[in-house]
């Protein structure tokens, strides 16, 4: 019968749910999450402001600003490759395709960009004028570092790939109906992603996930 049917279907949604939130707990495992307060002495802010505390994947931290000079070049490259490999697998659990093709190489990672796109709304172009740093990987992709190494990655470069990887964040977060600041930080937008889904809250679901 239909009643029959739809309680089938129902009980296959609730089990992919359940996995997915385990493969996801999984992954958190993997690559904790956490915001912890930067040790800055001889400050003029009371400790809990903002600005001394940043986002930390697997105990590597991942600055708001990514050229903070503050964090070596080892430990954003391999933050925003853990990332990456967070994103991409995310991705795969929830069986949302991503915009953009991740190259997950850990502190080595890399972004596909579509030459033929229109121009970002920032300003950026996709062109390669100094053809040191990008490489066709066809005829229309182009490669944008996720790596930052001081005098050889141009910073534009890797401020266009990071742009590319937050709007991957960004549609994961909206096809789960998750609401979330466009400022904010990738690991904030994928720390409040997993808080919705542990929590049962996905409103594209129609049941509990406990």
């Amino acid at each position: 019968t239909i009643l029959h049917d739809r309680t089938n279907l129902f009980r296959s949604e609730f089990r992919l749910e359940a996995h997915r939130i385990h493969l996801l707990q999984q992954l958190q495992l993997i690559f904790p999450i956490k915001l912890v307060p930067i040790n800055i002495s001889n400050v003029s802010n009371p400790p809990n402001h903002p600005q001394h505390h940043h986002y930390t994947i697997a105990g590597l931290p991942l600055p708001d600003d990514i050229h903070n000079p503050i964090v070596t070049d080892d430990q954003v490259s391999t933050a925003v490759g853990f990332a990456c490999h967070f994103v991409s697998l995310a991705s795969k659990y929830l069986a949302i395709p991503l915009r953009y093709i991740l190259v997950c190489k850990w502190s080595r990672s890399a972004i596909l960009f579509d030459q033929g796109s229109s121009r970002d709304n920032r300003g950026y172009t996709t062109a390669d004028t100094t053809g040191n740093n990008k490489a066709s990987s066809s005829s229309s992709k182009v490669v944008y570092p996720l790596f930052r190494e001081r005098g050889v990655i141009d910073r534009e470069q890797l401020d266009f790939g990071l742009m590319l990887l937050e709007r991957n964040v960004d549609c994961l977060l909206r096809m789960r109906g998750v609401d979330f600041r466009t400022e904010w930080n990738v690991l904030a937008k994928m720390e409040k992603l997993l808080m919705q889904m542990m929590e049962g809250e996905d409103p594209s679901f129609g049941g509990s996930a406990g």
